[in-house]
Formats: C-alpha cells, sequence, structure tokens
C-alpha cells in the first residue's frame, strides 16, 4: 500500500510540473507575437542583398523591453554553408512594446560576394514546415523580458537563403583565378623569362640564314 501510494504521489507530482510547465510557455509565447514564422528559401545572387520586414505585436498588459539577435544551431557534421548569422542584421535591435502596439524591424541578409551557389542556412529546402525543425540551423530571434527582467521568453525564426548562379558572366573566370593565382603567377614569371630567350634565339636563326 504504501508503495503504491508513493508511485501515485510521484505521478501526481509528475503531472502537476508538466501542466505548470505547459501553462508558463503558453504564458510566453503570448507576451509578444510575431507575424512570419520563417523565411526559409530566400532567394539572392552573391554580393546582394535581401530585404524583408517582420512585426511584432505587444500581447501582455505590461510594457516589454526585447531585444533581436542571431543564433547557430550547431550539429555535429555541419558543413560552413550552415552558419549564416554573419550575414544577418535586424534594425533596430532593441525595443519596447505595448499592449495593442506594432513595431516593424527591417532584416537584411547580406550575402557575400564570394558566396557559392546553393543552400545556405539549412540541411535542405522546406525547412520552415511542419516536422522539418531538424533540418535548420540559422535563426533570428527575439526575445522580450519578463517581469523583473530576469527571466526572458523568446522565439526562434529560422533563415535559410538559396544563392542563386552569379549573373556576371565573368564570375566563373573570376573564381578560377582567385582560386589558382599562384600557379597563374608562376607560369606569367615563367614565360616572362622565356621571352628574352626566344628572341635570342630567334635573332641567331636569322643571322645563320
Amino acid at each position: 500500500m504504501i508503495k503504491n501510494y508513493t508511485k501515485r504521489n510521484k505521478r501526481n507530482v509528475l503531472f502537476i510540473l508538466l501542466f505548470g510547465l505547459l501553462f508558463i510557455t503558453n504564458s510566453i509565447v503570448l507576451a509578444t507575437a510575431v507575424d512570419r514564422m520563417a523565411f526559409c528559401d530566400l532567394e539572392g545572387y552573391p554580393g546582394k542583398t535581401i530585404i524583408f520586414k517582420i512585426t511584432l505585436e505587444g500581447t501582455d498588459p505590461e510594457e516589454k523591453s526585447g531585444f533581436w539577435y542571431t543564433h547557430y544551431k550547431k550539429v555535429e557534421g555541419d558543413s560552413d554553408r550552415m552558419d549564416i548569422t554573419s550575414w544577418v542584421t535586424i534594425e533596430p535591435k532593441d525595443y519596447t512594446i505595448k499592449e495593442g502596439e506594432t513595431k516593424v524591424f527591417t532584416v537584411k541578409i547580406n550575402i557575400p560576394k564570394d558566396a557559392e551557389s546553393g543552400l545556405w542556412g539549412a540541411i535542405s529546402k522546406g525547412a520552415d514546415k511542419e516536422g522539418h525543425s531538424g533540418e535548420r540551423r540559422t535563426y533570428v530571434v527575439f526575445k522580450d523580458a519578463l517581469g523583473d527582467g530576469n527571466v526572458y521568453s523568446g522565439l526562434l525564426i529560422p533563415i535559410s537563403v538559396n544563392v542563386l548562379p552569379n549573373q556576371d558572366s565573368w564570375a566563373p573566370i573570376i573564381n578560377f583565378i582567385k582560386k589558382n593565382i599562384v600557379t597563374i603567377i608562376l607560369v606569367l614569371v615563367i614565360i616572362i623569362l622565356l621571352i628574352p630567350f626566344l628572341r635570342k634565339k630567334k635573332t641567331k636563326r636569322r643571322r645563320r640564314k
């Protein structure tokens, strides 16, 4: 009887904890609402900037102070393409928001000039779809301070970019030169050194004739 009673108590405590966690989580999510939950499969060319807007709405009776930042979810075995946090900026970074108030933020994604074509920030297309959270790597995140400011609620918004082949027809040649610059310089030096030798040889042939 004592063992059964103990087991029941443990189950009740566990249920209360889970219910409490669910209640807290729901309260946190409702503190501030966002108009979009993901920005995946965006498209852009190397060296270009993708710009879009994101809106927050205050849903809590108390005024909230918050801020934006970028986050990379590191997973062993990922390639360098997964972390594009350095590409992303959010303006303004800090904010305060009241109930019923909306604030618009500008998100800029600066694609590096040397970025190779293909998907960046996620391991596959459609990472924003339900059940594909494991494919997401780069996020923008907003956080609100709760109560005295020592506790925060927040939401991770995944971002991925499909870098398109460069529009510049000279891009493949430029990339080849960059990757093989040492070899190219050596070949040019050899050619320059050979020119006087070839001229002398040509002059000698003329004299013999």
